[in-house]
């Protein structure tokens, strides 16, 4: 039961994923792209897209992994062993969310104080002359 449980929202969490959608993939290619070729004015932005994908895939993960720890929670019966192991799952789960989230906290500080926020916020910026 509980292996079908995991099946069907994984599957609905796959679809969710290819279905929502991502502003990355709205992004504008700019100039980097010369008689249909791209440059390597064109890294930021393929960069900038992978970070947004990845961002996006973490996030799902957790959720993922907050459900199932949750059912796992809730259909341990009272058993400390099995209650312990799903506790365990949601301490993880939220401390790679958080781990991940820091991260970019960081980044964003370090631009910020270093009056750079323009060239770590919009990685266009660099491609562009923006970034200085």
């Amino acid at each position: 039961m509980l292996l079908r449980i995991f099946i069907i929202l994984t599957f609905f969490s796959v679809i969710g994923l290819f279905t929502s959608p991502v502003p990355a993939h709205a992004q504008s290619w700019g100039g980097c792209v010369v008689n249909g070729i791209a440059t390597l004015r064109c890294i930021p932005i393929v960069f900038n897209n992978i970070v947004n994908a990845a961002l996006i895939f973490v996030g799902s993960v957790a959720v993922i992994l907050l459900i199932y720890a949750g059912i796992r929670f809730i259909m341990s019966g009272g058993d400390p062993k099995q209650t312990q192991q799903a506790r365990q799952i949601i301490t993880y789960a939220i401390i790679g969310l958080v781990i991940v989230l820091t991260s970019f906290g960081i980044i964003y500080l370090i631009g910020y104080l270093t009056n750079s926020t323009n060239c770590i916020t919009d990685l266009n910026a660099m491609t562009h002359g923006g970034c200085k």
